[in-house]
């Protein structure tokens, strides 16, 4: 999608091609956190204090969508989204799937359930857009062997085979090498 630069007085209004992305995923998988490594302050988060400690030990949750910018070479900009991970925000994740060039799934493989939370956020793109241009799912670190146990279930689940990467989220130079991979499948598309 095609945005445009403040006007600057000289009669031309710059073209800068902004790229959305939106990150899905259980609520404390690191969403708001990923955007924070990349974006440092200048992000803007939709936190509250979790009023429902015994869904997620932690102390905030997002209620809206979480937003950083990323400034790609050739005045190309990456909007990054985050969505919140509780269902009773579901209407959110639609309206942000609904603008997006991309998503990225994030899960914890290590989870017993890792395979059903990573079919059903999947699930939710393809319900909004079944067509999406690029998919990517992000997992927290793991072993080898609990990487491809986890992909070979998943791709047995859906019957298709989705692009996996681990990251530590709050590793700057981990995301952005995430980044660089997505948008490599982008570039693909």
């Amino acid at each position: 999608m095609v945005g445009q630069e403040p006007y600057t007085g000289n009669g031309e209004h710059p073209i800068v091609c902004i790229l959305r992305v939106v990150l899905l995923g259980p609520m404390g998988i690191g969403k708001t956190t990923a955007i924070r490594s990349l974006c440092g302050d200048l992000m803007v988060d939709c936190d509250v204090p979790n009023m429902d400690p015994s869904s997620a030990a932690k102390e905030n949750t997002t209620v809206g969508a979480d937003f950083g910018i990323v400034d790609l070479d050739d005045g190309e900009q990456l909007h990054i989204y985050g969505s919140p991970g509780q269902d009773r925000f579901d209407f959110v994740r639609g309206w942000l799937l609904s603008m997006a060039i991309g998503v990225i799934v994030m899960v914890d493989a290590n989870e017993a359930n890792a395979v059903r939370t990573a079919e059903q956020y999947l699930q939710t793109v393809y319900s909004v857009s079944e067509d999406m241009p690029c998919m990517l799912l992000l997992a927290r670190p793991v072993s080898a062997d609990v990487s491809n146990r986890f992909a070979s279930q998943l791709t047995t689940a859906l019957g298709i085979a989705v692009p996996m990467i681990t990251a530590d989220v709050r590793e700057r130079s981990q995301m952005l090498d995430a980044l660089d991979i997505f948008s490599s499948l982008l570039a693909a598309i």
